[in-house]
């Protein structure tokens, strides 16, 4: 059964720990506490780099279209999942 990647991101948001936003997914990443990491087609360079040693899903649209699947009023480039909660978003990782 294929998994509705927008539905496991706001499962994610509403249950578990996610950040928000390219700095925040960095820090997440070089900490450790990241166990997936999801970048929007128009992800930047610069933040693409920093995400080493974790699983990475590439959102299909663009960071307005993540930020609406979100449910957040703006564009988000990258999140890093901390935490699932109920969301099955890590096996769309493996």
């Amino acid at each position: 059964m294929e998994i509705d990647i927008s539905k496991a991101l706001r499962s994610a948001l509403a249950t578990g720990k996610v950040q928000l936003g390219g700095r925040q997914t960095c820090d997440a990443v070089k900490n450790g506490k990241a166990q997936v990491v999801v970048v929007s087609s128009n992800c930047p360079e610069e933040t693409l780099n920093g995400i080493k040693g974790v699983p990475v899903i590439k959102y299909q649209g663009t960071g307005v279209d993540l930020g609406v699947a979100c449910g957040r009023p703006f564009s988000i480039a990258a999140l890093a999942v901390l935490e699932p909660g109920e969301s099955e978003i890590l096996s769309l990782g493996a």
